[in-house]
């Protein structure tokens, strides 16, 4: 019997990552329509019935998204070329299924509100929430974005 200890790391594919996220314009249109309806003026419901239907949209999206870049944006590699940009392939890569997870949360918490009934304070919770996964959502984005950058 054979045992092999081969290390392996975790590259990125810099030319479908980027045709990845470029092959998306729905989603970063929905991300961008969501960011103004959460800073409009709206009453409490038609802003909620508008953030559910475009978190739903942007949860889809995402999981494509994701699904995607999993499959063609990273690479395993034996050695890699950049100890520094595997590590921060390994995070972005890692960071995907939480990310997806708290949108989904997201889209149930404001589902339930709808069927609920919102109530501002509840509205304000939500927003306030989703503004918190937005700026990790961006903050993952940029980690790619650096990754995709240094790879060119």
């Amino acid at each position: 019997m054979v045992f092999s200890n081969v290390a392996t790391a975790l590259a990125v594919n810099s030319a479908f990552l980027q045709e990845i996220k470029d092959s998306n314009p729905d989603l970063w249109a929905a991300a961008d329509q969501l960011r103004v309806v959460l800073g409009s003026g709206d009453d409490a419901t038609a802003k909620l019935r508008r953030t559910t239907r475009l978190l739903d949209q942007i949860r889809d999206g995402l999981a494509l998204q994701f699904s995607l870049e999993e499959s063609y944006g990273y690479l395993t590699v034996g050695q890699p070329k950049c100890e520094r940009e595997s590590e921060l392939a390994t995070i972005a890569q890692s960071q995907h299924a939480p990310l997806y997870l708290s949108l989904c949360d997201l889209v149930e918490r404001a589902e339930e509100l709808q069927y609920r009934g919102v109530q501002p304070l509840q509205m304000n919770e939500l927003v306030g929430q989703i503004y918190d996964f937005d700026r990790q959502w961006q903050a993952h984005e940029q980690i790619e974005a650096d990754l995709i950058g240094q790879s060119f």
